[in-house]
C-alpha cells in the first residue's frame, strides 16, 4: 500500500494560520487597557432644583506635556452614564460605567496610545449625551549642527 504525502504550499499555510491566529489576537488587543480610570473620584449628591440643568461635560488635560486628562460630567438627574473611549475607526478601547452621581470627575491616563484621533463619548443607554474630541500628535525636530575644522 501507497503511503500519501499531503505537502501544504508555504502560501496557504501561512494564510490558513493566519485565518486561525487572527480572531485570538483581534481579541487580546481589546484586552488590553489602553487607558485607566486613576482611583481619585469625586462624587456629589446635588438637589431636586439643580436636577432641571443639563448635562455638562468637560475635559482638560492636566498639564500640557503629559497625556493625562481630567474628565468632569455633570448629571443632574442622576442617570446611569456610560463613558466611551474610541479610536478614528470608531473601535472601543475603554468603556466605564460612570457612577450615578450628580457630578463626576475622573483621571484618565492616555500615555500608551498611539498617534492619532480619539473621542471621550459619554451615552444614556443608546442615547449620545456628548462627545470631546482629543488628537494626539508627537512632533520630533531635528537640529542640525556644522563644524568646520
Amino acid at each position: 500500500m501507497k503511503q500519501l504525502r499531503f505537502v501544504v504550499a508555504p502560501k496557504v499555510a501561512t494564510i490558513v494560520l493566519a485565518a486561525l491566529l487572527f480572531p485570538i489576537l483581534h481579541v487580546a488587543a481589546q484586552d488590553k487597557l489602553f487607558a485607566y480610570h486613576h482611583a481619585a473620584v469625586r462624587t456629589e449628591k446635588v438637589s431636586d432644583d439643580a436636577a432641571k440643568e443639563v448635562f455638562n461635560v468637560k475635559i482638560m488635560q492636566v498639564q500640557k506635556d503629559q497625556l493625562l486628562f481630567t474628565l468632569s460630567v455633570e448629571n443632574p438627574a442622576n442617570e446611569k452614564l456610560t463613558l466611551y473611549i474610541k479610536d478614528n475607526n470608531n473601535n472601543t478601547l475603554h468603556r466605564e460605567a460612570l457612577p450615578v452621581t450628580a457630578r463626576f470627575e475622573g483621571r484618565y491616563n492616555l500615555q500608551s496610545l498611539e498617534d492619532g484621533d480619539y473621542i471621550f463619548e459619554i451615552r444614556s443607554g443608546k442615547t449620545k449625551i456628548a462627545e470631546k474630541a482629543i488628537g494626539i500628535k508627537t512632533q520630533t525636530q531635528v537640529n542640525r549642527n556644522v563644524s568646520v575644522e
